[in-house]
């Protein structure tokens, strides 16, 4: 097992988006050495947009890491309110914690974007936690970088306008995306509710419906209650497309 993570840890950049750095070679370098399958991990399955992964309250008896996309975290409030928590990204565990604490998913997990993902069993990959030293520094980078985004996003609360959080968001959005299909389709669709886009954005529903009057974003973005039609959606590809 020794010669095995040596492997693992050599040889793995990361993607300047990911904003992981080194730290995500382990789970990089266990999937391009090895054969996922003999430690528990699933082949990679590809999810469209929309897709529910897992709802509150079920069992927790999954685990899965993002190889890329988007996925959306919500919560049903007791008024029967939905409330994104959060979003998840590439090289991101998603469940861990139900899977450690709870046994029960205390959120909702929906693709967002089109999403490759690997899954492993709750029991397997708590045998692994157990006795595996390299994974146990891994999840704890992963949380570890959890709690930086989530101070990051305040910082950016303070120092960016709504329509440049927008911006930012539609960028990542885009980046997941296969860029050859998005020059043939012209357009990307995505099921996000227009509340959702406010509470992702931090502004109210009324302020985000001036937002997306500017007229930089309106030939390019359409809102309905359901979706969010992005077109020409390579022009945020580049943060300096717009003028501010």
């Amino acid at each position: 097992m020794a010669d095995f993570r040596e492997q693992k840890t050599s040889g793995v950049s990361a993607s300047p988006e990911s904003g992981t750095g080194a730290a995500m070679s382990y789970f990089q370098s266990l999937f391009r050495t090895r054969d996922a399958d003999l430690y528990g991990w699933s082949q990679l399955h590809t999810y469209p947009s929309g897709v529910e992964l897992f709802r509150q309250n079920d069992p927790a008896n999954q685990i899965y890491f993002i190889e890329r996309g988007i996925i959306k975290v919500s919560c049903t409030t007791a008024g029967g309110e939905e409330v994104i928590i959060g979003l998840r990204r590439r090289n991101c565990l998603l469940g861990v914690t139900q899977v450690i604490f709870d046994n029960v998913y205390s959120v909702t997990a929906t693709t967002l974007t089109r999403c490759s993902m690997r899954c492993i069993a709750a029991k397997e990959f708590m045998g692994q936690l157990t006795t595996d030293i390299a994974l146990s520094v891994e999840l704890n980078r992963m949380l570890s970088r959890e709690i930086r985004r989530n101070l990051e996003k305040i910082v950016t609360l303070g120092c960016m306008s709504a329509t440049e959080r927008l911006r930012h968001f539609l960028r990542e959005l885009v980046f997941e995306e296969d860029q050859d299909e998005l020059r043939k389709k012209g357009k990307l669709e995505l099921p996000l509710r227009s509340y959702e886009l406010a509470e992702i954005v931090a502004v109210t529903p009324q302020h985000l419906c001036r937002v997306l009057k500017n007229p930089e974003l309106r030939g390019h973005l359409k809102q309905s209650k359901r979706m969010l039609t992005i077109n020409d959606p390579l022009v945020f590809m580049h943060e300096d497309s717009f003028k501010s």
